[in-house]
């Protein structure tokens, strides 16, 4: 069984994107490096969006 087969939500958009923010911002909480949470949230979309455009992405429309 594929990753992706065991776990389909994570092929949703936007879980996927809050489970990367959410991660993210308090692994660096977590080690004392201060990033607006906004920022990350940014970072995050752009970064799926770049995969989308390349079309790699794996999401569920």
């Amino acid at each position: 069984m594929k990753f992706y087969e065991k776990y389909p939500v994570l092929k949703q958009k936007g879980f996927l994107s809050k489970v990367l923010v959410d991660t993210v911002y308090s692994t660096m909480n977590l080690e004392n490096q201060n990033v607006s949470k906004i920022k990350i949230i940014k970072i995050v979309d752009t970064i799926l969006k770049e995969r989308e455009l390349n079309g790699s992405a794996f999401f569920n429309k």
